[in-house]
């Protein structure tokens, strides 16, 4: 009966309004369908969804990550990368500890999808932690950190591997390249601020960390500053290998000081250092180049500092004057730092921490312009092969404080090698290291340096050294060591003196009394300078002989000494 009444209506309308009506039918029909849709989405959306799988007992991988199918191994992220021992290919196995590092287990920082390259290698390093250690690997390429970063226990960054081996090469540059951010000077008002740069990669856990390093890696603007306790840790095996080092600085903390200095001046640390380690045993610094392309030093014309006299206050206007340099601080320090600072003379019952067997920094390409490019201790230490270089042309316009001008007294401590230790040896490196011209005037800084140990300043007794076969342009120096016992110093070519010291320097006395020296042997140098040998307390066994001079000096000894077949010295009488 509807159905009939619907028909006839419809048949009354006219054939426009007929049309019309279909269009609406059609549309309704067409809302239905779409609402029906919507409803069973809703539906579906609030449904539990159903349980996942169990994860698979293989790598802890982040779950940023992929899964990699690693057949037998239970470590490493999908693309993994080179598991070779880096240094057994090189040292073969003079440095067997290294093998407890997990070369093969390589976490790929490409696997790690996350936003940023700090993120990513945060997931791929504390994915290699999980599982007891490995390689955090870097493919070619550049890496942009903002702020400093952590390895963990067992962790080794690792880069691409270069196309020249050779750190000492001119053409080494790792092809993993890590940028840290770059200090942008401001020279108005309280300048740009310092934590907007200059960087550092730590370890989570300096005292405890072991088996952690970094190798094969261009880093830019980050120091690498693995530092813990010097006594009572547990941190050892650290490798730094391959390494290429520049723009690395800090801003010294006393500097501006605001009673004279504006506040956007700085001026740089002369501690900071490229490469700071310490640890209770094994540490290889070996195959790295140092500051060779530095590219932020900068000047600051307007710089301030008190008059030696501290009365009145000097403006430079010329920026070259006092710039920020990312030179003038240490290369690789070693086991030689000690809040407080280190005895006296030092023993190893007295400062263990001076003694420690295991170092060896060898075959490392060193650049700088202050302090000592290498600073090490140890019992059995051993320094290789390196070579150093130095800027011949410097000039000091302030003090290293940065407060205020310099004197002609004014040491910089520009040296090449600061070592302390037992049975240690000094052998094969080349050196060259100058001096400060102080202001303009015809003074030069107090120091230059060749090679040195020395009764302060982490200085220790020394039983058991060889320096042999070094090149350089300034001084051996055994100063005011005392009781000296079985030194060799064999086959080294120093024919320059910036100095102006005795070329070969060995004094037991110190400022306080007499020492002896025992079995010291001066053989077969090359000495275009003097050869001084004192211990005035006396001693046994003490040598010089067969060493070629120039005429340009002297020998000069105790009367304990006995000196025979040398060349092209004056031999004036014992003392």
């Amino acid at each position: 009966m509807v159905i009939d009444r619907l028909q006839r209506w419809m048949n009354s309308l006219s054939r426009s309004q007929r049309k019309l009506w279909q269009l609406l039918s059609l549309a309704g029909f067409f809302f239905c369908v779409a609402l029906a849709i919507y409803a069973l989405a809703l539906f579906l959306h609030n449904s539990p969804p159903p349980k996942p799988p169990a994860k698979p007992a293989v790598a802890s991988i982040s779950a940023a990550a992929p899964v990699a199918k690693l057949g037998n191994k239970n470590c490493g992220s999908a693309s993994g990368g080179p598991t070779d021992n880096p240094v057994a290919a090189k040292y073969g196995n003079d440095y067997s500890w290294t093998d407890e590092i997990k070369w093969d287990c390589v976490y790929n920082i490409t696997d790690f999808r996350v936003n940023t390259d700090i993120e990513r290698f945060n997931a791929a390093r504390d994915a290699a932690a999980a599982n007891g250690g490995g390689v955090v690997y870097f493919p070619a390429g550049e890496y942009n950190f903002e702020d400093n970063i952590y390895l963990k226990n067992g962790v080794v960054l690792r880069g691409d591997n270069p196309n020249v081996a050779d750190a000492k090469s001119s053409g080494y540059a790792p092809r993993s390249r890590l940028v840290f951010p770059k200090y942008e000077p401001r020279l108005m008002g309280n300048g740009t601020p310092n934590d907007t740069a200059f960087k550092k990669i730590y370890t989570e856990n300096p005292s405890g960390d072991s088996n952690i390093g970094l190798v094969n890696l261009d880093i830019n603007r980050a120091a690498i500053w693995i530092v813990g306790a010097p006594e009572g840790g547990q941190h050892q095996n650290l490798v730094v290998f391959g390494i290429r080092s520049n723009n690395v600085a800090a801003p010294d903390a006393q500097v501006p000081d605001v009673s004279f200095q504006d506040g956007w001046m700085r001026y740089s640390d002369r501690f900071a250092t490229n490469i700071k380690l310490n640890g209770m045993a094994n540490i290889l610094v070996a195959n790295n180049r140092l500051n060779d392309a530095v590219t932020d030093s900068y000047e600051q014309p307007g710089y301030k500092v008190k008059t030696a006299d501290g009365k009145s206050v000097l403006t430079y206007r010329e920026g070259n004057k006092v710039p920020f340099s990312y030179t003038d601080h240490y290369g690789i320090v070693v086991n030689r730092s000690k809040s407080g600072g280190f005895a006296l003379a030092a023993t190893r019952e007295v400062e263990p921490a001076l003694f420690r067997r295991g170092i060896v920094i060898r075959d490392n390409w060193i650049y700088h312009t202050m302090r000592s490019a290498i600073h090490a201790a140890g019992d059995g230490l051993v320094i290789e092969g390196n070579q150093i270089t130095d800027n011949p042309r410097k000039q000091a316009w302030a003090h290293p404080t940065g407060l205020k001008e310099p004197r002609g007294a004014a040491t910089f401590e520009n040296r090449a090698i600061d070592w302390s230790g037992a049975n240690v040896r000094i052998v094969g490196n080349q050196y060259q290291v100058y001096r400060h011209q102080i202001m303009s005037s015809h003074y030069l800084s107090t120091d230059g340096e060749g090679i040195l140990i020395q009764e302060c300043c982490g200085g220790t007794l020394v039983q058991g050294a060889e320096v042999a076969n070094n090149q350089g342009n300034s001084y051996i120096g055994f100063y005011k060591v005392r009781d000296l016992e079985n030194v060799k110093i064999t086959g080294n070519s120093l024919l320059e003196n910036v100095a102006n010291s005795d070329l070969i320097f060995v004094v037991a006395d110190t400022n306080n009394a007499p020492y002896g020296m025992k079995n010291v042997l001066i053989e077969n140098n090359q000495v275009n300078g003097s050869i001084l040998v004192k211990g005035t307390a006396g001693g046994s066994g003490n040598v010089v002989r067969n060493n070629r001079g120039n005429n340009s000096g002297a020998i000069m000894v105790s009367c304990h000494v006995n000196v025979s077949g040398n060349t092209g010295f004056a031999v004036p009488p014992c003392q």
